[in-house]
């Protein structure tokens, strides 16, 4: 186990807006936390190397959505330390997702405390491989993922002595209350003993009420997407 306080992960994704200052602003803001409260605190920022992860033919596309949103939001490697640097800075845990194995490299060069593994890369092996080069706790979500899966990328972390914890977490955005699935919670926690179990929010902003239930199931790890105006 890597948890013995719970951990929070304010997860920035892409709502920097490719603006460095603003997003500094956000780290600053949600730091306020750290002081009022005595848990781990981690602020998540998200890597792809977009000269290979967008396909050439596809990079002028406008009408796909999150095409424009990658490279309307890019930020340039030192924008990215300085990023790190900043959260650092206000006592935040560091930890980014990669969504490809150039991004790996990055995590490994910045020395960043975790890795997250998103729902989508879940069964992408050889993003997982690389990872596990890496000498870094994992968190990853398990939104889709198949029970096959679960257990084999269970299996293969186990078999490489690798501190992990899995996040129940619904791919939808918002995610409607009746969808939210928390007795997926105490299904992980049952079938991967001894694996600390965390919760990917992605309800409504006004649901305060999944959380403590989360709580209540014995979630260890939480993460909540987060911006300002």
């Amino acid at each position: 186990k890597f948890i013995n306080n719970p951990l929070i992960v304010f997860e920035m994704a892409n709502n920097h807006m490719g603006d460095i200052s603003h997003g500094i602003k956000i780290i600053k803001q949600y730091s306020k936390f750290i002081k009022r409260y005595k848990l781990n605190f981690a602020i998540k920022l998200q890597y792809r190397d977009l000269n290979s992860f967008i396909h050439k033919d596809f990079k002028k596309r406008k009408d796909i959505h999150y095409i424009k949103r990658f490279l309307d939001t890019k930020l340039s490697l030192n924008q990215f330390d300085k990023l790190i640097k900043t959260i650092k800075k206000y006592k935040f845990k560091t930890i980014s997702t990669p969504f490809d194995e150039n991004s790996v490299k990055l995590i490994k060069k910045q020395n960043l405390d975790y890795v997250k593994v998103a729902s989508c890369s879940f069964g992408d092996w050889p993003l997982l491989e690389e990872i596990v080069k890496l000498k870094k706790p994992i968190i990853l979500s398990t939104a889709g993922a198949s029970l096959d899966s679960l257990d084999s990328v269970v299996s293969f972390l186990i078999n490489r002595n690798k501190k992990f914890g899995l996040m129940h977490c619904v791919a939808e955005y918002p995610t409607e209350n009746k969808k939210l699935n928390l007795n997926q919670i105490d299904f992980l926690k049952q079938r991967y003993q001894g694996i600390p179990i965390g919760y990917s929010s992605h309800e409504h902003p006004d649901n305060y009420d999944n959380i403590k239930i989360a709580i209540s199931k014995g979630a260890q790890i939480f993460e909540k997407h987060v911006g300002l105006e």
